[in-house]
């Protein structure tokens, strides 16, 4: 690790969960992509899940999860708010943000005990993250980047100057 270079952990468990959350938003239009599968299936892989975990994932995505299954209750404050601005990143990425998506962001923000102006606050820096999935990137790929990019916006550090690390926990 660099000099000066901060190491922000997050723990598999979390990213299970948060996972877990991504797929409940995906079902909110009533369909789950390939696409979207294939993403959830890649990023499982390197964020080194667990088998238990990745069946976890998996039966998710083959049976939306009831929003009361999802375990957020069980996060840290910080990977709760992860989890927040992974969720509004998703909803944004076809830039098209279907009126069930937004009720089931509302609903997250909600139990997760968000107030409005921190809602704000995590909406618009999901709004800045890059890069958006277009036709040419690989979803695993996007949401790696994507689990790899919240952690260092939220400790307002460069992401140059931050070691992200997937840990089992």
């Amino acid at each position: 690790m660099l000099r000066g270079m901060k190491r922000l952990t997050i723990g598999t468990r979390a990213c299970t969960e948060i996972l877990a959350l991504l797929v409940h938003l995906a079902w909110a239009d009533k369909k789950l992509a390939e696409q979207e599968k294939t993403g959830i299936r890649a990023a499982a892989g390197v964020f080194n899940l667990s088998k238990d975990q990745r069946e976890r994932l998996d039966h998710a995505m083959k049976v939306p999860l009831p929003f009361d299954q999802l375990l957020l209750d069980t996060l840290s404050p910080r990977d709760q708010a992860f989890a927040y601005v992974a969720a509004v990143w998703l909803t944004g990425v076809d830039q098209d943000i279907d009126p069930r998506e937004q009720d089931a962001l509302d609903e997250t923000a909600s139990r997760l005990g968000i107030d409005a102006a921190r809602k704000a606050e995590l909406t618009q820096l999901a709004r800045d993250l890059e890069p958006v999935p277009g036709e040419k990137t690989a979803w695993g790929d996007a949401l790696v980047t994507l689990f790899k990019s919240i952690p260092a916006r939220l400790e307002a550090q460069p992401l140059d100057q931050v070691e992200i690390a997937f840990e089992e926990d």
